[in-house]
């Protein structure tokens, strides 16, 4: 993984870890500041892996605004905006896949408009965690 790709993450589950030791999103200051409200301009991020097998691979996706270090930060945003952040609602494409066993894992974790996510799902195959997932995890 390159060394951006890995500080990123790194920096990612550092704030994630600190965000879970204060029992979730840390209380607003007491301030004139309205709360941020859902919707696509709340910041929303999320670390991506997969795992066939070979080693895991790692990507950091922002929305609101688009960005992060996903190779296609746009669709996947969308993708994401689609299920309202509810990975397991994901199924893109019912295109056949081969049985072949090469097991896939794809994790997601991150808050998603203010809510928190962790998704873990083993797939049989990479075609059949494209099919589900479309590009979200094809980094």
């Amino acid at each position: 993984m390159p060394f951006a790709r890995r500080t990123a993450a790194a920096a990612l589950v550092a704030a994630l870890g600190g965000l879970a030791a204060l029992g979730g999103l840390a209380a607003p200051a007491a301030s004139a500041q309205a709360a941020p409200r859902p919707g696509p301009e709340t910041p929303s991020v999320l670390l991506l892996t997969v795992d066939d097998g070979a080693g895991p691979r790692a990507t950091v996706l922002t929305c609101g605004p688009t960005g992060g270090l996903h190779p296609d930060p746009i669709t996947a945003c969308r993708l994401v905006a689609r299920v309202d952040g509810d990975l397991d609602a994901l199924d893109v494409d019912g295109a056949p896949c081969t049985s072949q066993y090469d097991p896939v894992i794809a994790r997601a974790v991150g808050i998603w408009q203010t809510r928190p996510i962790s998704y873990t799902r083993t797939f049989a195959n990479a075609c059949l965690m494209q099919r589900t997932t479309a590009s979200l995890f094809t980094f």
